[in-house]
């Protein structure tokens, strides 16, 4: 059974258009406002009633509205949508619709008024915010080409010839990277060097030094947490490093230092390029190219079980040994210049280092390596008054080095001794370091591969009966 529908009255269609949140405002043909709905109090500040009966154009010279829309929809007998501006600093999103008669004639025009001065404020505010994040980009940017921007290698030894070419071949893939080398060697640098000659070299380079971070924190910190996963936690939840390095570098630093919990994880991001956030129960995606790096012998901390052997393995599809600055000599003077060059330009200054301290800085051990040689030369610049730094610029402790370093081992040739004598001494000093070493004649014997008889003479030859029993010493 079907119900008809319900005729509306006068009085109830009145309800209904005066209590619409939207304003309706009509006009004959001749322009008089034949209705208009209560909402145009908020949008004008004037009563309806004031309105009604009189001719817009008469209504529009108060300067209640900026032009009506009625007029235009007159003149091209088409509905029409325009914004305008109200006394009272409203937007309006205004329709005016034309109404025709039997013959084609205009009879009404009816204009629908919308309160859009919120959504024009979020507009703006969205304007705003598309203007920041531009410049935000520009900035990220350029803080980014500064971190990644370096030296090229300086390159004068065969050692690091042979290994800038095995790199340049490995970069150009985004397979993992294992960099080892002593600490300042310049493995950080390394690693900016494969980024920015890999196909990710547009994207971010991340760096996380595994040694910094506290290992509770870590998890949270390398993979982010999802809103709610903790105590303290943002509500919003938080993105993660390997999330930020997403189609660029990952790059991790002291990897050796990673918690047994850590290692297995990252183990999983290696293995499916995906993971959890703290807290989470949607898998995230990563597309990165991890590159890691240690002073740790990783080979020897796994048969300790600190570290774990399917990890390393991992790792190690590229494993790159950076040598120390005291094997590739030849680049001592070059990286010196350059580094002089770099400081000098950063504090405005206009230093010269002597050539004495040239050959100093070649005979230096470098323990601290590349890292070592640049903050001796940033010190030196800084505190030294004169313009060319000689040999007493430098510490006392850097001179002592070399003096140890150089001092000659007294030799048997000086002493006026026999060809016989000599050799007697050097193998006396042997018996005594191998015997006090190793404690008995069966050791020292396969020790300096002699047999037992011999060894037991010699003990007996060169030390007094009271001392072939002592005991070794740890």
């Amino acid at each position: 059974m079907s119900i008809e529908p319900e005729e509306l009255d006068k009085n109830t269609l009145k309800k209904i258009l005066d209590n619409s949140h939207d304003e309706i405002y009509v006009t004959n043909a001749n322009g008089i406002v034949v209705y208009v709905n209560n909402a145009c109090e908020k949008h004008y500040g004037v009563k309806a009633s004031e309105i009604i009966g009189k001719k817009s154009r008469e209504i529009s010279e108060k300067k209640y509205w900026g032009p009506r829309v009625s007029p235009i929809a007159i003149d091209k007998k088409m509905s029409i949508t325009l914004e305008q501006k109200t006394c009272t600093g409203k937007t309006l999103l205004t329709t005016a619709t034309p109404i025709f008669d039997s013959d084609g004639n205009i009879e009404l025009i009816i204009e629908n008024s919308r309160d859009v001065t919120e959504s024009e404020g979020i507009r703006h505010e969205l304007e705003k915010s598309i203007q920041l994040l531009k410049r935000y980009k520009k900035e990220v940017a350029v803080l980014r080409e500064k971190e990644t921007k370096i030296p090229e290698f300086v390159c004068k030894s065969s050692k690091m010839e042979i290994l800038l070419t095995l790199v340049r071949r490995i970069a150009s893939v985004n397979s993992t990277v294992l960099l080892l080398g002593e600490s300042g060697s310049g493995k950080g640098h390394m690693a900016k060097y494969i980024h920015n000659n890999s196909p990710n070299k547009d994207g971010p380079f991340i760096t996380v030094n595994c040694a910094s971070i506290p290992s509770e924190l870590m998890e949270a910190e390398m993979f982010g947490y999802s809103k709610g996963a903790f105590t303290g936690a943002n509500v919003k939840g938080n993105i993660g490093l390997i999330e930020l390095a997403n189609e660029g570098t990952l790059f991790l630093d002291e990897i050796a230092e990673l918690s047994p919990r850590m290692q297995a994880k990252l183990l999983q991001v290696l293995h499916e390029n995906q993971y959890f956030k703290v807290g989470g129960r949607e898998i995230q995606h990563v597309n990165c190219r991890v590159i890691a790096a240690t002073n740790r012998d990783l080979q020897a901390m796994i048969i300790k079980g600190d570290f774990r052997e399917d990890l390393y393995y991992r790792l190690n599809i590229f494993e790159l040994v950076l040598p120390p600055l005291r094997e590739r000599k030849e680049e001592i003077i070059p990286l010196a210049q350059e580094i002089l060059a770099k400081f000098n330009q950063k504090y405005k200054l206009d230093h010269e280092f002597s050539e004495r301290c040239y050959d100093l800085f070649v005979e230096y051990p470098w323990p601290g390596n590349v890292r070592e040689l640049e903050n001796i030369i940033e010190r030196l610049i800084v505190v030294t008054q004169v313009k060319v730094i000689d040999e007493y610029d430098l510490p006392k402790s850097f001179l002592t080095s070399i003096e140890r370093q150089t001092t000659p081992i007294p030799s048997i040739l000086k002493k006026p001794l026999s060809l016989d004598d000599a050799l007697g001494d050097v193998e006396k000093n042997l018996i005594l370091q191998a015997y006090k070493e190793l404690g008995s004649s069966y050791e020292v014997a396969k020790f300096l591969d002699i047999s037992q008889s011999k060894a037991s003479r010699l003990i007996r030859k060169y030390f007094p009966s009271e001392e072939h029993d002592f005991k070794r010493t740890d």
